[in-house]
This record gives C-alpha cells, structure tokens and sequence, in this order.
C-alpha cells in the first residue's frame, strides 16, 4: 500500500463502506519505509450516527491514528485514544471525515488493517 496520496487521484482515493476493510499497509517488509499510511475517507451513516471501526495491527511498531474533516495533510490531527500497540487491535468510534495513520518508526513487518 502506498504511503499518504499527496495529489490525489479518483482510483487512489479510498472510501470505506459498511461491513467492508481495507489494508492501510499491507505487508511492511514489501511497503518498506511507510511512516504515514495512505488516507481513506469514513462516509457518515444515514442517521449521522457513530460507528465502530476495528483497526488490527500486526506490524512490530504502534499506530497513531489521526483525523481531519477535509482531506489536507496538514490538517490531520492524532486521534484522541486511536493508539494501535505492535501486534495488537482496537475498537474505534469514529463519525465521517478522513483517516490515517502514522508510525514513529516505519515498519518492518506485519499489516495494519480497518474494518467496518
């Protein structure tokens, strides 16, 4: 998976529906050197309501989420609680707006996956 998309481009873009999940860094020991994962965007349900995401991170570093309601890269801030330890998983409230995550160290190993 490609780091964060800084020119955007409709096929690079990725929205995340419902019930679907979408890798943010598929294999680390391929997509070496990724400190900041691609963007994904979270439509809003119907009623405007919340919803859980499950972020599971089997790379050997910790993931910080982070947010921006429009998809800038210098508006994206870390996610209050959205810290994903080594080899761990979380469940996530999150409404709309845009997504990412970024790694002090890149990782060697391992995926970084969200579902929801």
């Amino acid at each position: 998976m490609p780091a964060y998309i800084t020119s955007p481009q409709p096929t690079q873009l990725q929205a995340l529906s419902p019930g679907a999940s979408t890798a943010m860094v598929n294999n680390a020991a391929v997509d070496s050197g990724i400190t900041t994962t691609k963007q994904i965007a979270i439509g809003p349900t119907p009623e405007n309501s919340g919803y859980t995401l499950v972020i599971v991170n089997t790379t050997n570093q910790q993931a910080q989420g982070q947010y921006s309601n429009q998809d800038v890269a210098a508006n994206y801030e870390p996610l209050s609680g959205c810290i994903v330890p080594a080899g761990a998983s979380l469940p996530y409230n999150l409404v709309g707006g845009w997504l990412r995550f970024t790694f002090a160290v890149a990782p060697t190993s391992g995926s970084l996956i969200v579902s929801r």
